[in-house]
């Protein structure tokens, strides 16, 4: 009887104490919401992804702009290299990374643009929310600078007596300066065998090395100030401060005109206030250390 008692006496009272049990919940869910949303941004690391090995031209960009954007935020910025596929490894795996700002996109013309025209990504631009644009790139081409090849007709000289057999350096396969390379080789009657590597720091360690005889990429300045690498032609539309000597692709009669662009960007739906913190912050590196990138 008193077990029977017991058990009705539960089952008259259980409705009540599920009542209070599920006021409780709300109750607490009242007080930790609000809370979670008034935290203030940024208030952890910041993870800059790039598409690219570590030592190249955007690693050097996203170490700069990073320290810098880091020290107006108060919060570390961290390098995160994912190289593959062109790029296209990065610029997948930041268009689904949560949307809250903790995650910034190093990202090329070539990802956003070039890749989802030559091959099948899993991304588009519109996952993307850009910070706007910071800096032009361009390929250069360059040799040894104890080459035999002294100018660009040299190399297209040689390429047409050794047809296939000389070998160009890329930082990837369907990659910028891999269209770069097939746009010259064509307009120039040649064939040469490309050689993809994940950086540009990789395809300059291989000239150096005597297993390349030229490379295309973006960056090798430190190479080239200490005379180690000699640059032939670059592929924008007019000549770089920086290199005034050097001529363009067009200029030595061959029209590849293939400049790039670079900007941070952040998965699509991240909150327009994170996006206005990030825009200030990197608006003001650039205000204060614009000179150091546009040169690095």
């Amino acid at each position: 009887m008193r077990k029977e008692r017991r058990k009705g006496n539960w089952r008259r009272q259980s409705p009540r104490i599920f009542c209070m049990l599920a006021t409780l919940m709300m109750v607490t869910l009242s007080f930790s919401l609000p809370r979670a949303a008034e935290e203030p941004y940024p208030n952890k690391p910041i993870n800059i992804i790039i598409p690219m090995a570590a030592g190249g031209l955007l690693d050097t960009h996203a170490k700069i702009i990073g320290d810098r954007l880091g020290e107006i935020l108060g919060q570390p910025i961290l390098r995160i290299q994912k190289p593959g596929g062109g790029g296209s490894l990065a610029a997948s795996f930041s268009a689904r990374a949560k949307p809250d700002g903790y995650t910034l996109f190093l990202a090329a013309s070539p990802q956003m643009v070039l890749a989802p025209l030559v091959k099948k990504v899993d991304y588009v631009m519109e996952d993307f929310i850009p910070l706007g644009i910071y800096n032009k790139g361009v390929v250069l081409f360059g040799v040894k600078s104890d080459s035999e090849w002294k100018t660009l007709k040299d190399f297209v000289e040689g390429a047409k007596e050794r047809p296939g057999q000389l070998k160009a350096g890329s930082f990837g396969k369907l990659t910028h300066s891999d269209l770069v390379i097939q746009v010259f080789s064509k307009m120039a009657g040649i064939k040469v065998a490309q050689v993809p590597f994940k950086s540009c720091s990789e395809t300059a360690t291989a000239l150096l090395g005597g297993h390349i005889d030229g490379d295309f990429c973006t960056s090798f300045m430190g190479q080239v100030d200490a005379g180690a690498i000699r640059i032939l032609a670059l592929s924008d539309h007019e000549r770089l401060d920086i290199l005034p000597d050097v001529k363009t692709f067009k200029e030595l009669g061959y029209p590849v005109s293939l400049p790039m662009w670079y900007s941070f960007m952040v998965p699509r739906n991240t909150p327009q206030k994170v996006i206005d913190k990030l825009s200030n912050g990197m608006q003001e590196v650039f205000k204060r250390h614009g000179n150091e990138i546009k040169n690095s």
